[in-house]
């Protein structure tokens, strides 16, 4: 399997370096990642969203909070 680096752009794959030694017709797969931005904007409103949940929540808390161990939990 050779793996190919690049950036698609306009309906036309890019490779990051020439591809040589590709001979005739060749199956591929060509898998697009999201983008570092697109991640980034999906988490920020994931977290005001949450913060929003919160702000907006009239639960009256009782008692001290516990300290969890994460390993216990899974």
């Amino acid at each position: 399997m050779l793996v190919v680096n690049g950036f698609f752009e306009n309906g036309v794959f890019v490779p990051e370096k020439p591809l040589v030694n590709i001979k005739g017709r060749q199956r591929a797969v060509l898998n697009i990642d999201e983008t570092s931005e697109d991640r980034k904007q999906d988490r920020l409103q994931a977290w005001r969203e949450f913060s929003r949940t919160i702000r907006a929540c009239d639960e009256i808390l009782e008692g001290e909070p516990e300290r969890i161990n994460p390993i216990a939990v899974l």
